[in-house]
């Protein structure tokens, strides 16, 4: 009886440890009813930051031009490299602050456009040293600043060359916005390229005193029509709608110069050329550097060799430019980017 008490035990026993095996080897954690469920696996893999870029424009967007081809570039890189965007139009005085808010928002990219834009940032951008800031357009120079500036005085030497073999009176002129770098270097450049291509050509240039004020640009455009100028370049913004109207008014062979984006198609048959500016691709480019971890500060300038700026000439079913002439620009063109000429960027008397 004893034995067979003992061969009972062994057996509950023998029963026991299967049991307990049996439950730490599932792989139901439902298989113990008792059991504590297991612990979740520790995640240690970092959550990557949030790319936040903005976009801080004095001028507004809707200009079909450079501020609407600078926003192209912030949504393009936004889309592509995964970048919460914004943008911002303050008004003058409104600046330093704007610039402020975006760093406190968290935004570690910040474009801020045109010179008029440069002082404030100049005072921001020391007190967010881990912030990138991009001025467009400027001379700002500081350890977490890239200012970016086109050669425009090669792409408008291009379209002096075209105004001065289309000019049926020999009278050619530009009109700006205001005496800053950019526009000085397109007159330069615009001015010096016509007397190129003809040393007794009469160049002008008049500054309407604002990017966005059309009656002005109008009344200036019209002044010169009336003195028998026959061509003009427009580098003024919204102010160009202005210029436009009187072109379009005086008709026949008066003609304007594009600028910043194609423009043939603002006034058909009379836009033989722009001065094309690569604007989107400062900033996609851009973008795309920062989220690879890179970042280059400086002052840099880009022209016709890293297909910055260029000469960009109206399709033929809009207007037909003479070949003859688009092979005179071409030539010119490359002795630009061998460096056989070098456009002047400031204006001669």
């Amino acid at each position: 009886m004893k034995t067979f008490v003992k061969l009972i035990s062994l057996v509950v026993v023998i029963a026991s440890i299967m049991a307990i095996f049996s439950g730490c080897g599932s792989s139901n954690p439902g298989a113990n009813s008792d059991a504590a469920p297991p612990a979740p696996a520790e995640n240690n893999t970092a959550k990557a930051p949030v790319l936040k870029a903005a976009m801080i424009t004095p001028q507004k967007l809707g200009d079909n031009g450079p501020i609407d081809a600078c926003y192209a570039g912030l949504q393009e890189g936004g889309k592509d490299f995964g970048y919460e965007i914004k943008v911002l139009e303050p008004e003058s005085g409104e600046y330093e602050d704007s610039i402020r808010a975006m760093c406190d928002e968290g935004y570690t990219l910040i474009f801020t456009i045109f010179s008029q834009m440069q002082d404030a940032l100049s005072r921001v951008a020391p007190e967010y040293p881990d912030v990138h800031f991009v001025q467009i357009l400027g001379d700002l120079d500081m350890d977490n600043v890239k200012t970016l500036n086109f050669k425009d005085q090669e792409a408008s030497f291009l379209s002096g060359i075209v105004a001065a073999k289309m000019t049926k009176t020999g009278k050619v002129a530009v009109i700006g916005g205001a005496e800053v770098g950019d526009n000085i270097r397109n007159i330069a450049g615009f001015e010096a390229g016509a007397r190129e291509a003809d040393p007794n050509i009469t160049a002008t240039h008049l500054y309407v005193g604002s990017f966005e004020d059309p009656t002005k640009g109008k009344e200036l455009a019209t002044t010169l029509l009336n003195d028998n100028y026959d061509i003009i370049l427009e580098v003024c913004a919204s102010s160009s709608m202005g210029i436009r109207e009187a072109i379009k008014a005086k008709g026949g062979t008066t003609y304007m110069i594009g600028n910043c984006v194609d423009e043939s198609m603002a006034i058909p048959g009379q836009v033989p050329c722009s001065n094309f500016t690569n604007y989107r691709s400062w900033f996609y480019n851009t973008m795309k550097e920062v989220a690879g971890g890179k970042f280059e500060t400086g002052v840099i300038s880009q022209g016709l060799a890293e297909d910055a700026v260029d000469c960009v000439f109206a399709d033929d079913s809009v207007m037909a430019v003479p070949q003859e002439i688009k092979d005179i620009v071409e030539s010119y063109k490359q002795k630009i980017i061998n460096g056989e000429i070098v456009p002047p960027s400031e204006i001669k008397n």
